[in-house]
């Protein structure tokens, strides 16, 4: 069965008709808190408030520009609530979790809110797909309730690459030092010299264009970096053992029949790799969340590589905005690119990260207030002079730093919101009664004036004020009201 596609869209007046035929759905409304129909004259106020209303996102699903569902977050005093339907023909699907995952993506909130009567089981499966946790049972309205919750996160991954330099124990002093930096995962890459190239030494196989490997021929490169496959599952349980994951970036079939003995979570696909239809294909057969660089893929391209994901039935995948040199100038990182990653693919229900290789922490940074929710960058335990790989990699102390700075600015990135706290609020100027004054005395500059704190009116309303008499003794220091003119 062909997977279904859809898209998210704003949702519009134009949907008014669409949302209430959907809202009075015969099972939408039984799992409603409120069951009542609902009439279209209150439908129409009410949706027309939540289209203008800062505290409601609301998006329309579509399938080949038809609507099919809708789903919306609203702000109350919980947080952020969720909800979402589809039409009767489009359930059974799969497709409750997809959109939802793509509401998420699209609407950027740190924390949604999520509840389900507890006698509609089958609303709850999509909650628990997309990472929400249960908190507890609530009562309303008589029936009772689970309520969950999501929490963004930032998922990190130390990448070994050839930095182990050949040597198993070096190999397992990385991954402790992956774990021991916070990193969610270490990754290694499964291949061999054969597997990823031609033994030639013709001009399309030797490495020039002022690389780290300018004179090398590919398959020198490739045999003295790869990992031997024997560490694989020795690693894993390793890492395993220090509480975080370790997978694997297979470059054909064989390394992902390999890697599914070895039962590794989830898939890497290199940004060379990326455009290998069948091997994508294949890989995301194996039913493991997908992660694709694209440093050297169109946007056409990349579109490519997520349906055929999507075409094996695998939607859980995550494109990485990459830059595919060695080391990465900060000048050519392009990390606005990853707005536009969450605005063209996002709506599809897929996520965006960064596949690093500049130098420092600070690209991740920011990569992950643009957007990104997955951070991989390659970790080395020293930086000697002269050794390509580990140049574009991070110490275990420059490691730990950047997860802690990417983790950290998360939080702060927060949702949409002009709201100014209130203690800020409270410091800014006012109008304030600056001489004590008797009831039908003039106000002039100089017994209103403009000054800190924040208690009284606005100082746009002083010229109305001025020249007005006062209709009440007022002491000097009174917060200044127009209710006190005559």
């Amino acid at each position: 069965m062909m997977a279904v596609k859809f898209n998210l869209r704003a949702a519009g007046s134009g949907d008014a008709e669409f949302v209430f035929r959907l809202s009075n759905d015969v099972l939408v409304r039984r799992n409603s808190a409120n069951s009542k129909e609902i009439r279209w004259e209150d439908h129409v106020k009410w949706f027309s408030r939540m289209l203008e209303s800062p505290d409601c996102i609301f998006f329309i699903v579509e399938s080949d520009g038809v609507p099919i569902g809708q789903v919306r977050f609203n702000r109350r005093e919980r947080g952020w609530e969720c909800s979402g339907s589809l039409l009767p023909a489009w359930r059974g699907k799969g497709l409750s979790a997809r959109f939802l995952r793509a509401a998420l993506i699209r609407s950027g909130l740190p924390e949604v809110v999520g509840m389900s009567k507890v006698s509609n089981r089958i609303a709850i499966k999509p909650l628990l797909d997309n990472g929400y946790e249960f908190v507890r049972n609530e009562t309303l309205n008589g029936e009772e309730y689970e309520v969950y919750r999501y929490l963004d996160c930032v998922f990190t991954i130390a990448e070994m690459s050839a930095n182990h330099r050949g040597d198993f124990g070096r190999a397992k002093e990385l991954v402790a030092a992956a774990a021991a930096s916070g990193a969610d995962a270490v990754k290694l890459q499964t291949y061999t010299a054969d597997t990823m190239t031609l033994d030639c030494k013709t001009g399309p196989f030797l490495i020039s264009g002022g690389t780290l490997w300018d004179g090398m021929t590919l398959h020198e490169l490739y045999g003295r970096a790869s990992t031997p496959w024997e560490w694989t599952a020795e690693l894993k349980a390793y890492a395993e053992s220090l509480g975080i994951e370790l997978f694997s970036t297979p470059f054909d079939k064989t390394a992902v029949d390999f890697l599914e003995g070895v039962k590794v979570p989830r898939y890497k696909i290199a940004s060379f790799e990326a455009v290998d239809i069948p091997l994508i294909r294949y890989t995301a057969a194996k039913g493991k969340p997908m992660l694709i660089s694209v440093g050297v893929s169109s946007p056409e391209e990349m579109q490519e590589a997520v349906d055929a994901c999507f075409a094996e039935g695998n939607f859980d995948v995550t494109l990485l905005k990459c830059t595919s040199a060695y080391p990465a100038k900060t000048e050519k990182m392009h990390l606005a690119t990853i707005r536009d990653m969450v605005e063209r693919f996002g709506s599809q229900g897929v996520r965006i990260g960064l596949s690093d290789h500049s130098l420092g922490p600070e690209v991740p940074v920011a990569a992950v207030a643009l957007g990104a929710r997955v951070i991989e960058k390659h970790l080395t335990l020293d930086r000697p002079e002269g050794d390509a790989e580990s140049s574009f990699a991070l110490t275990p102390n420059e490691f730990g730093a950047m997860v802690k700075a990417a983790k950290g600015v998360l939080p702060a990135v927060g949702d949409v919101s002009y709201a100014a706290d209130p203690t800020g609020r409270r410091g800014r100027r006012s109008l304030f009664v600056a001489e004590d004054m008797k009831m039908g005395e003039v106000f002039t500059e100089r017994n209103v004036r403009s000054v800190r704190p924040g208690d009284g009116c606005d100082p746009k309303f002083l010229p109305e004020i001025l020249g007005k008499r006062a209709r009440c003794d007022l002491a000097k220091g009174t917060p200044m009201k127009v209710d006190y003119l005559d």
